[in-house]
């Protein structure tokens, strides 16, 4: 083979491996990105679930009855400390 055909085959051989390691750079870059929309689409449907959830269930409040007028005050004075 001549000279000027085994440069020519080197630098292209040279070219195809930095172009197939840039595209596997770009994979891995994609595949992270594709990781992160997964993990906020799984939060989002899972905040959804959660408000559909909380809008399905009415909000009870326990009764305390007479201990909570008799522990209020002391929680306010508490809290102001």
């Amino acid at each position: 083979m001549s000279e000027v055909l085994m440069k020519g085959l080197v630098s292209t051989r040279r070219e195809l491996e930095a172009g197939v390691a840039d595209a596997e750079a770009e994979l891995a870059r994609m595949e992270e990105y594709c990781r992160k929309l997964e993990e906020l689409i799984a939060v989002g449907k899972a905040t959804l679930h959660a408000a559909n959830q909380a809008n399905l269930q009415p909000i009870s409040r326990p009764d305390l009855g007479g201990a909570a007028a008799d522990i209020a005050p002391h929680l306010v004075k508490d809290a102001q400390k």
